[in-house]
């Protein structure tokens, strides 16, 4: 399902403050209970923007036009809905709610520690990572944010990799990426895919297609063009996420850096 928040929020973290885009994402986030009814010229005149303005930000964000926006935007109060309990965790002191908290994510990491062949699959990776000429890593909000701290700690190793906050740049990237990338995609959910591309299968030719990793908690993993899963345990609540993520992406440039200095010895 297209995430219309996810898209906005990334819009605004990736537009200059002056754009349009980043004008036009901000009105709709600050106002996003008010736009079901909302038309283009109206929507135009509170962002002071054009009525093109407001045409080409649909288009730059993967929307077809502005009618596809107000379907999306009648849709956020189910979205919103469903979203209800994201705060929720396992509770472990009803006295302290940061104990609580605390000992919650410690928890959730000790199963982490139990996940299968995580030492094995983190190996794997980052074989293919030293041997790939083109490396991207994406996730969305939380998840995209480990994928900057990848790209930084393997930078500091002289790897370059590809990611972008903005939602619509990282389904460009996957989009049009060939045979000689490697592309790892955090996702507690498993539900990246779901999220950025309307078509079951983003990819036209799969031998043309890149190579790509999932990183997630998901059990059942479905995606028959997603070539590696590495499956981590996780309980999936407010407590859980993203630290198994972050340590993954850790242990990927600890991995990465060993490798790369027994290389050049």
């Amino acid at each position: 399902m297209f995430n219309l928040m996810i898209i906005l929020l990334s819009t605004l973290n990736g537009e200059p403050k002056d754009s349009n885009n980043y004008r036009i994402a901000k009105y709709i986030i600050e106002h996003i209970h008010e736009m079901e009814n909302c038309t283009l010229s109206q929507l135009a005149e509170k962002c002071y923007v054009s009525n093109s303005s407001i045409s080409r930000f649909c288009r730059d964000i993967g929307l077809g036009d502005f009618n596809e926006l107000r379907t999306q935007l009648a849709r956020f109060p189910l979205s919103y809905l469903q979203a209800k309990d994201k705060f929720n965790f396992r509770e472990f002191d009803e006295q302290s709610i940061s104990r609580s908290f605390t000992l919650s994510i410690i928890d959730n990491l000790e199963a982490f520690m139990k996940s299968d062949d995580l030492d094995a699959k983190i190996d794997k990776l980052t074989d293919e990572i030293l041997s790939y000429p083109n490396v991207a890593a994406f996730g969305y909000m939380n998840s995209e944010n480990v994928a900057l701290d990848l790209q930084y700690n393997l930078q500091t190793n002289s790897k370059p990799l590809f990611t972008s906050i903005k939602f619509i740049n990282q389904i460009e990237y996957i989009a049009s990426a060939d045979e000689n990338t490697l592309i790892i995609i955090f996702s507690e959910s498993g539900s990246y895919f779901n999220r950025a591309f309307k078509r079951e299968n983003p990819f036209h030719t799969i031998g043309k297609k890149p190579r790509i990793w999932m990183i997630t908690a998901d059990k059942q993993p479905h995606q028959a063009y997603i070539d590696e899963y590495l499956i981590y345990n996780s309980r999936k609540d407010f407590a859980s996420h993203p630290y198994p993520l972050e340590i993954i992406a850790d242990l990927i440039a600890i991995s990465f850096a060993r490798k790369k200095q027994a290389i050049n010895q």
